[in-house]
């Protein structure tokens, strides 16, 4: 999983050293063809996209403490939206794993849940992008909160885990009387369970509608 910084020279090298002060890992060079530096687990490459697919359960905190430092996360691929748009934060997965036909699961898997979806992360639209190597979901607001960020995070990543172990993903998105509990069900699905996923699911239902404990309505 990624997320977008938007630097280079030595804004690039700043925001390095100011991720290995605050996880108090070294950050190594790695010249070549991707001039990338790695610090521990994670990975800051030649356009400031800061690689954290292999240590995802400390980008609450650090993107915290990159915002404090003067480090926020740049919108899409750090272009400036055109009269009229909303920067967008970006969060990318890696394609690898993916065929064509997991592809397919996962458009009709968010296609299901598409109202609930955009209600939750605040979007207006939920483009898919595929490059050649990863698939950029361009949904979230430059405005979002750090937990919400880790809660978006949280999300995309069993999202794509689920399509591509489902063989079949059927694209019925259904009315959901009770926005909460229908929502709830569906991050249950996705794996998002437990105490560890508790403050992302919150953040996730914050924006919907009803009640997550029941079904229609508590029991009298």
């Amino acid at each position: 999983m990624e997320l977008h910084f938007n630097v280079t020279g030595e804004r690039r090298k700043a925001l390095v050293q100011v991720i290995s002060e605050i996880t108090g890992k070294l950050a190594v060079y790695a010249s070549g063809a991707g001039r990338s530096y790695a610090i521990g687990e994670l990975m800051v490459d030649k356009d400031g996209v800061l690689d954290y697919s292999r240590h995802d359960g400390f980008v609450h905190p650090l993107v915290t403490a990159l915002a404090e430092r003067g480090f926020p996360c740049e919108p899409q691929d750090g272009v400036s939206p055109k009269a009229g748009e909303q920067p967008v934060l970006c969060i990318a997965m890696p394609l690898e794993g993916f065929t064509e036909a997991t592809l397919a699961n996962l458009e009709r898997l968010v296609a299901s849940k598409a109202g609930l979806i955009k209600k939750a992360v605040g979007a207006e639209a939920l483009p898919i992008e595929r490059t050649e190597n990863t698939l950029r979901f361009a949904w979230f607001s430059t405005d979002a909160l750090p937990e919400e960020i880790q809660a978006y995070t949280v999300f995309i990543s069993p999202l794509c885990a689920t399509a591509k172990a489902q063989k079949r993903v059927t694209a019925v998105e259904g009315v959901a009387e009770n926005e909460k509990y229908a929502f709830r069900c569906f991050l249950l699905k996705l794996g998002i369970i437990g105490d560890e996923y508790k403050e992302a699911r919150k953040a996730l239902l914050a924006g919907l509608a009803g009640d997550s404990a029941w079904g229609t309505k508590a029991p009298s």
